[in-house]
């Protein structure tokens, strides 16, 4: 009965602290709490234009996506067109880089939550 005690206790404190730290590191991922390195250096109308400009280009990513989904759901994946929406994918994401050099605004590997891959919701 003891034995059984203790063993739930140290389970217990285990999960609490297996949370707890993956809190505090989420919240200190970011530079400024979100994953966003560049959301405190960048002027907030250049990175609303940003947005702005970007949005078809992060409308065509979540619908690839999607697509991707779906393809990869199928009972016998067609890889051949999984490579091409990858291949879709990476020039959209291309594109979206492109955009951030040209505005100035830090993104690609290591910036954002996904390591560039979309925005975190926070940034832009």
């Amino acid at each position: 009965m003891m034995k059984k005690t203790l063993t739930m206790i140290m389970v217990v404190a285990f999960i609490v602290a297996l949370i707890g730290g993956a809190a505090y590191a989420w919240k200190g991922a970011g530079y400024s709490g979100y994953g966003c390195p560049a959301y405190t250096s960048v002027d907030p109308q250049k990175a609303q234009n940003f947005y702005n400009d970007t949005l078809p280009l992060r409308q065509k990513q979540l619908q690839l996506r999607g697509e991707l989904m779906q393809l990869y759901a199928q009972p016998n994946p067609d890889w051949n067109a999984i490579s091409q929406k990858k291949q879709e994918m990476a020039k959209v994401m291309t594109e979206f880089q492109k955009k951030a050099q040209e505005y100035g605004i830090g993104y690609g590997p290591g910036f954002g939550r996904m390591h560039g891959f979309g925005n975190c919701g926070k940034c832009w």
